[in-house]
């Protein structure tokens, strides 16, 4: 009987912490709608009228991806052939043991380049 009330008391108690959790979830979305654009279309539309008033016609997509690629930089570009680079690989000596590594790198590490 004692075990019944015990059931009785917390399984409302543990199907009760689910609405918190609920409020948690429809606040926390309500913080999210207020801080995203609500329409990213008339947004785009804003920014081609603006160009229509200026007189300026807006770009296609393959004339923005043209443009884009026309200016698109890399951090890592390969040399082309018989180019020199100011950072050559080279063996560094450090700590008994010799390694090829770029030069800078070398010296960052506390090596001696070779």
């Amino acid at each position: 009987m004692r075990a019944a009330w015990i059931l009785a008391l917390v399984l409302p108690l543990v199907l009760a912490t689910g609405c918190f959790v609920f409020d948690e979830l429809d606040a926390g979305m309500d913080i999210m709608e207020a801080h995203t654009p609500r329409d990213k279309k008339k947004k785009e539309g804003d920014a081609q009228a603006t160009a229509k008033q200026e007189g300026e016609k807006p770009l296609t997509y393959s004339q923005a991806t043209q443009a884009w690629w026309k200016d698109a930089k890399s951090l890592s570009t390969p040399p082309e052939d018989g180019e020199a680079t100011g950072d050559p690989i080279v063996p560094c000596r450090r700590a008994g043991q010799s390694q090829f590594m770029k030069r800078s790198d070398c010296l960052s590490r506390g090596g001696e380049p070779g």
